[in-house]
């Protein structure tokens, strides 16, 4: 009679040997401000080891019994979880919607047990949790002129004055003036000259048209037009809203969205000097949660707590036909005629495209891509515009990220990194 040999991991269970004598306890998840709590109760001597996927979390677990299932959550780091079991391990499968890698997307921790002497493998899922650590080496970079030209271009700290955007952990005029001035030191150091549309919490007017009006003007005969903001989103959908954006003009009739770009390759015939970022390591993250309520307050703006409501987060988008009746024509500048509209649509994507993809490699932000829109300042600048969306602020991390200089030091680097580039590689000869 042949003999039927069980698995060995059923055979140990059986026998009630070692480790795998029960199943694990089931997996606990906790929906916490701004991320997903994952908590797995192991025995004190269990080992493990984690590995982002892109679009999953695997955390393998040797010699641990668990009940294979499929487990579906709604929340907006967790759609759900897979448990696997193996003849020599266990194998617990996050989906996350918002994407893991091994600079961004989770933390983990170890905890001792709440009772026994086991131990708890805390999992923090995130959008929001980048890379908020110190550039490495030097931040600046050398940039030759192509041929000897001498670029320009407008950098402009959306809101200021008695307009003070959106309101979070940090008011957004402030967090855009701090992303604005270390733009303009990074490009100046590389020979690039820069006009600021305000170097203070200053507005060119009370009258948010004529304000606006009057930005987009410093940009007439200049190469580029670069707008920062920082987003926000009511307080009922907070949550589940972080990332980095950029945008530029276009006919929302026409293509209303353009996917994500891929990340760009060099250009062979690039004169920057290679970035420390450009080798940064793929070790796999680890560590306990982050400090969120130590960062420090931007200095001239108080530490603000709570979300009040939003004082409008879109008051740059194109006036109403109304209003558009009431803004006088001649305060508009005239766009240049050796650049039609379709012409520096063109450029002004190729320049989002570039400085999108910089920024998600100084950061490892979540990706939200190039878009277009018709805010004031992208349909009425005469030169190639775009507005970067640092991320949103009332997110309860992502909002706290935004008060981390290290963290506004590594969004400016590759907001400047993308404009460098594009000016290097694409912008038209005069």
């Amino acid at each position: 009679m042949r003999k039927v040999l069980a698995p060995v991991w059923l055979l140990l269970a059986l026998l009630g040997g070692g480790a795998w004598g029960q199943s694990l306890p089931p997996v606990r998840i906790g929906d916490q401000p701004g991320f997903t709590r994952v908590v797995l109760d192991l025995p004190k001597e269990a080992t493990y080891t984690i590995e982002p996927l892109g679009a999953a979390l695997r955390v393998t677990l040797p010699n641990q019994t668990v009940p294979p299932g499929i487990h579906f959550v709604t929340l907006p780091e967790l759609t759900g979880y897979v448990m696997e079991q193996f003849e020599d391990r266990a194998v617990l499968i996050l989906l996350t919607p918002q994407g893991v890698t091994a600079r961004s997307g989770f933390k983990t921790m170890i905890l001792a047990a709440l009772e026994g002497d086991g131990q708890r493998l805390v999992i923090d899922l995130s959008g929001a949790f980048v890379d908020t650590s110190p550039l490495p080496g030097a931040s600046g970079f050398r940039f030759v002129k192509a041929n000897g030209r001498r670029f320009s271009v407008v950098v402009d700290a959306g809101h200021g004055g008695s307009d003070p955007g959106a309101v979070g952990p940090v008011v957004e005029k402030a967090v855009n003036l701090e992303v604005a001035l270390r733009v303009r030191r990074l490009l100046q150091d590389a020979g690039v000259e820069v006009t600021m549309t305000r170097e203070g919490d200053t507005a060119f007017s009370l009258d948010k048209r004529t304000d606006l009006t009057q930005r987009i003007a410093v940009a007439e005969g200049k190469n580029l037009f670069v707008s920062i903001h920082a987003n926000a989103m009511v307080p009922a959908h907070a949550d589940g809203w972080c990332g980095l954006e950029v945008y530029y003009f276009g006919p929302r009739n026409i293509r209303p969205f353009f996917p994500p770009p891929a990340p760009l390759e060099p250009t062979p015939q690039l004169a920057l000097t290679p970035s420390p970022l450009d080798a940064l390591s793929t070790t796999t993250q680890t560590g306990g949660l982050p400090t969120l309520p130590g960062y420090p307050a931007l200095p001239g703006y108080p530490a603000l707590t709570g979300y009040p409501a939003l004082p409008g987060n879109e008051p740059d988008v194109l006036p109403s036909s109304e209003d558009r009746k009431a803004l006088p024509p001649q305060n508009l500048p005239t766009p240049t005629p050796q650049m039609n509209l379709l012409r520096r649509m063109e450029l002004s994507r190729t320049l989002a495209t570039r400085v999108v993809s910089y920024m998600l490699g100084a950061t490892a932000a979540l990706n939200r891509g190039v878009r277009v829109s018709d805010f004031f300042v992208l349909r009425y600048t005469t030169v190639p515009a775009i507005l970067v969306e640092m991320g949103y602020l009332s997110h309860p991390v992502e909002g706290l990220n935004l008060r981390n200089a290290h963290y506004l030091d590594r969004i400016s680097y590759g907001i400047a990194r993308g404009v460098l580039e594009y000016l290097e590689n694409d912008d038209p000869l005069e």
